[in-house]
């Protein structure tokens, strides 16, 4: 088991596309998923997290979220979870987000993503109704110290 210090993150490439698309949790039922990780490996939003020249996880940033740094996607191989690479990619979107503030996203029902994101500096800043039905998508901030 790697510890955050042992990974790699850095930006996706195209040879990472298989990768990325096997340990997708969406990706296996949803043909789009794969479609959009091309995309945003094009269009160089993707960051990956690697250990020993695996691809473990991944994390989609933009700034389009009202001039603002966001994180669109953060996602960790299933059998990858609970081992700090969630952790890593949102200290790597902290460090990496320069004089912005940093929001995501994520739904009411992700209890995990929830703890990580506390876990990691970010509370609470709104709430969207209507994205999926009956699971609204809770909005966070990175706070800063």
């Amino acid at each position: 088991m790697p510890t955050s210090t042992d990974l790699q993150v850095r930006r996706a490439m195209p040879a990472d596309a298989a990768a990325l698309i096997a340990l997708d949790s969406v990706a296996a039922d949803d043909p789009r998923r794969a479609l959009r990780i091309g995309q945003w490996i094009a269009q160089g939003e993707m960051q990956v997290a690697e250990h020993e020249r695996a691809v473990l996880g991944y994390l989609v940033i933009h700034r389009h979220f009202f001039g603002e740094a966001f994180i669109e996607m953060l996602m960790v191989a299933r059998g990858r979870r609970s081992q700090g690479i969630g952790g890593a990619l949102l200290r790597h979107a902290v460090s990496q987000r320069g004089d912005s503030k940093l929001f995501t996203s994520t739904n009411a029902s992700n209890t995990g993503m929830q703890r990580l994101l506390a876990a990691n500096g970010f509370i609470g800043s709104g709430i969207v109704h209507g994205l999926d039905q009956g699971d609204p998508e809770l909005i966070y901030r990175f706070e800063d110290a």
